[in-house]
């Protein structure tokens, strides 16, 4: 379990924000830390660890409850982004995955791969604790700890370091197979592995306290975190897995406070989207279904809650119960931010659900012709247009967005989707095959880019899906020699 423990650590778009301003940084230099974590990794390049990072997110994408919600996604890559934006020894681009959990958790993985647990939205109140835990796992990753720990420990396990990295994958992926692989690592070297454990985390709070000031956080998000979970320190709770993988000692504790302290306090952020965010996670994400129950509480809102969350989150619940007039109403409450893409999303969705699709289309238009890079506001539109029949536009819409996002799940499959109501089968094809590549479910993916060889009539579209087939296999045998080693 050490190993696991250590791997499953304290837990990309808008427009960069809350820059460091001029005296901040010349009272941040004071205060900066020696990086100590970015020694060379003599077995595991980084290439290479793109590479296994690449086959994380791709079992991960096939086996984990992904949610595939491009509202949360936007969001969630907006602070991922502008933390990494800020930090050093980036190797590589990040990638934010958000499992759909009720656990307080984030993972990192190699090769950029940070997971967030829905969860982390609901034990959070404010943006600065969010970022907090993207923080100190983004630190892991720039740090290349875990890369450090992999060779360490190789050097002392039965497994190959393939074979070790394999089963450090699958331990985050599916515990039951991952942790009887790695039971053959644990033994003589497991006290190393503690003490190996405490300075990294040491580490990973420093320089995660350093990138929130870089990026314009109130540093206090950290050690305000760390007091909830002490809160909890102690107390046999599922939900605070952080906690079962982490255990907090109050000389860590004190030591993110003191830093914090050096740094200098900021206004919690102020960014409502937090609060949009965080509603969205506690009606869709958290195991609700007696939503006239939590409508009721919200109501009354006893915790004296943010109006913007209290109102979003009515709206919610009235959608999820069918009652969308409840939900337009309680929309209409936050006339302030009518243009912001929570609001847009639902409701667009509302006309959808009442058989309105074209409300949809007009709603989103003038949106997306403005910010066509917007990931949410480019699905919400193509979605919308594809309800409303007009097929060719969406596929328009959605070849653009594939070409910038060609590893989005959700827009290769609704690619798929509107390419087959405007009959084009050959592209349709083509962005089946590029789903389930992303999802590691090769037999299917080969078996699209072969029906693709026989649909498409022209050579170019032919020779595409020649070269994407030969790109599939490579990635499959990739992925089967890290699953043989582990044998």
């Amino acid at each position: 379990m050490r190993l696991f423990r250590l791997l499953t650590a304290m837990a990309v778009t808008v427009a960069l924000s809350q820059c460091v301003r001029a005296d901040d940084f010349t009272s941040y230099q004071q205060y900066q830390i020696p990086d100590i974590g970015t020694a060379g990794v003599r077995g595991l390049t980084v290439e290479r660890e793109r590479q296994i990072g690449e086959y994380f997110l791709r079992n991960a994408r096939g086996s984990l409850p992904v949610i595939d919600d491009p509202v949360m996604n936007e969001y969630l890559d907006s602070i991922g982004s502008r933390l990494v934006m800020s930090a050093s020894n980036v190797r590589f681009p990040f990638t934010f995955l958000l499992i759909n959990n009720t656990a307080l958790n984030a993972t990192a993985f190699l090769g950029g791969v940070v997971q967030v647990y829905s969860g982390l939205f609901h034990y959070c109140a404010t943006e600065d604790e969010f970022a907090s835990v993207l923080a100190h796992e983004i630190s892991h990753v720039t740090q290349r700890h875990i890369a450090r720990y992999i060779e360490a420990q190789s050097q002392k396990s039965p497994l190959t370091m393939a074979g070790l990295i394999g089963a450090i994958a699958m331990s985050i992926i599916n515990p039951t197979v991952g942790l009887a692989a790695l039971s053959t690592t644990m033994g003589a070297a497991q006290q190393s592995g503690i003490n190996f454990t405490r300075e990294n985390e040491a580490e990973a709070d420093r320089t995660g306290i350093d990138l929130m000031y870089r990026a314009g956080f109130n540093p206090y998000g950290m050690s305000d975190m760390f007091k909830v979970l002490m809160g909890q320190q102690g107390q046999i709770n599922s939900a605070f897995t952080m906690l079962i993988d982490h255990p907090l000692s109050n000389i860590r504790a004190a030591e993110a406070q003191s830093r914090a302290a050096q740094l200098g306090r900021r206004p919690d952020s102020s960014n409502v989207n937090f609060q949009f965010a965080k509603a969205r996670a506690d009606v869709r994400y958290m195991g609700i279904t007696d939503f006239v129950t939590m409508k009721n509480s919200l109501s009354s809102n006893p915790y004296n809650l943010p109006r913007a969350y209290v109102d979003y989150a009515l709206a919610l619940c009235c959608y999820e119960m069918g009652d969308m007039a409840g939900a337009l109403e309680s929309l209409n409450r936050l006339s302030a931010y009518q243009d912001n893409i929570f609001i847009l999303d639902l409701r667009t969705d509302i006309a959808i659900k009442q058989g309105s699709a074209g409300s949809a289309v007009s709603m989103l238009s003038g949106p997306y012709s403005h910010s066509p890079d917007n990931a949410a506001l480019a699905l919400n539109y193509a979605n919308a247009l594809l309800k409303a029949g007009n097929s060719a536009q969406a596929v328009k819409i959605l070849t653009r967005f594939t070409e910038k996002h060609p590893d989005s799940v959700a827009g290769q499959s609704l690619l798929a989707q509107a390419a087959d109501s405007a009959r084009n089968r050959c592209q349709s094809s083509m962005a089946s095959g590029a789903q389930y590549a992303l999802v590691a479910n090769y037999a299917r993916s080969l078996n699209f880019y072969n029906r693709a060889l026989t649909i498409c009539s022209d050579q170019y579209s032919r020779e595409i899906a020649r070269a994407l087939m030969t790109k599939v296999s490579e990635q499959r045998n990739f992925d089967d020699q890290i699953k043989k080693a582990m044998q």
